[in-house]
């Protein structure tokens, strides 16, 4: 999500392309509660059984007048690109400037309480560019209280 060619394409209206985003917006959806979204624990990762490496939660921890991300779980996908990231804050593994990227992504789904789609051109240390497709969704017990957040990055590489 550090592009620097491209800015990020935000889309709220769930243009999915990748195989895996489409799987994990499926999943998401159908653990929804009456209120929108489910909560953590609606989700077994026995469900997950097709896209699981891809899958990353993040704990969204503070108040509206400051958020603060908590990478709880990154599949192997995540790391393949990130390195080894759970158990970490943004600014522990991320420039400023790709950490203001991830906010950008994580604070609207966070104070809408609904899902979107994104897709960047990355590029991560001494990783080659790379195409990306993320599906940022919500978790929460209540219809404001946004918990977690539940990804799927998808990353291949750029042709050129």
């Amino acid at each position: 999500m550090g592009s620097r060619t491209r800015p990020l394409e935000i889309d709220w209206d769930l243009n999915l392309t990748q195989p895996a985003t489409r799987l994990a917006h499926d999943y998401w959806r159908t653990h929804c509660r009456e209120y929108g979204m489910p909560a953590y624990k609606d989700l077994p990762p026995s469900g997950m059984r097709g896209f699981i490496a891809h899958i990353g939660l993040v704990e969204v921890r503070g108040d509206e007048t400051g958020k603060d991300y908590f990478i709880r779980l990154a599949g192997s996908r995540w790391e393949d690109v990130f390195g080894r990231i759970a158990g970490k804050h943004l600014h522990e593994f991320l420039s400023p400037q790709v950490e203001e990227r991830w906010r950008a992504l994580f604070d609207p789904v966070c104070e809408r309480a609904r899902p979107v789609c994104a897709r960047a051109e990355i590029s991560f240390e001494e990783k080659s560019w790379l195409n990306s497709e993320m599906f940022i969704a919500p978790l929460g017990d209540s219809a404001n209280d946004v918990s977690m957040l539940f990804l799927c990055f998808t990353a291949t590489k750029q042709r050129r």
